[in-house]
């Protein structure tokens, strides 16, 4: 089986935040650590995060023109209006939230099974992900410390190369960091439009996780399936 799945795929590309990490609890710690510098109550801010978040997120959706590095300061901006702090202490309180990060809560535990699986197969494994109110390299430094990091050897973030998700140059960048072709590149992501349609464009084939669903389903015509669970992947990898 393992030399099938060689020759047929090349590379696992995962998004990181809701689908190897809870991004929910990391909001959640950058609300807890916000409340206790102000003293202020946690389910307030945690409510002022979520907002801030939402807000970027529909910025993002309505300005496709805007750059990675632009969304970043903008979504800070908004995060920093939201608490009624500056800038450099939002930036502080974020870094925090990553430092006190504890992994058995951030992680889901589902992930490294699943990644112990594909690193089995021989199969590449790295990261294409996009950026929110915090660079790259915070996320990066999240993944050494909860343990993730040994098992990607590629990272592709939207940051440091200029093209956000859904944009099929950010794909094709993966593909050719990676030396594979896009076709022999499977990604997988918590979000329809960033990565199974950017995937699908840029002729991956592409797995959405939705922890939240009763059942798996793999639609071999369109080169997609849809998980309930990681584990689900090794599944999928063997049938597409």
């Amino acid at each position: 089986m393992r030399g099938n799945i060689i020759e047929k795929y090349c590379s696992v590309s995962f998004d990181v935040w809701g689908t190897l990490i809870d991004l929910n609890y990391m909001l959640r710690r950058i609300a807890y650590v916000a409340a206790e510098k102000k003293r202020e109550n946690v389910n307030l801010y945690t409510s002022k995060v979520l907002e801030a978040y939402e807000k970027s997120k529909m910025l993002r959706r309505r300005n496709p023109e805007i750059t990675p590095n632009q969304l970043l300061e903008k979504s800070k901006e908004i995060m920093a209006e939201k608490l009624e702090m500056n800038i450099g202490t939002v930036d502080n309180i974020i870094g925090e939230a990553f430092r006190t990060a504890e992994a058995n809560e951030a992680v889901y535990q589902d992930v490294i099974p699943t990644l112990d699986g594909l690193s089995r197969l021989g199969l590449k494994i790295g990261i294409t992900g996009n950026v929110l109110f915090w660079p790259s390299r915070l996320t990066i430094s999240l993944l050494e410390k909860v343990g993730l990091s040994k098992y990607f050897s590629i990272y592709v973030f939207s940051d440091e190369i200029g093209y956000s998700k859904p944009d099929r140059e950010a794909f094709l960048k993966y593909a050719e960091t990676a030396e594979c072709e896009p076709e022999r590149v499977i990604h997988v992501g918590d979000n329809v439009v960033e990565d199974v349609g950017g995937a699908l464009s840029a002729g991956f084939y592409a797995v959405l996780i939705q922890r939240s669903l009763n059942d798996s389903i793999i639609v071999k015509p369109l080169r997609t399936a849809v998980i309930n669970d990681m584990q689900e992947l090794l599944r999928v990898i063997e049938q597409f």
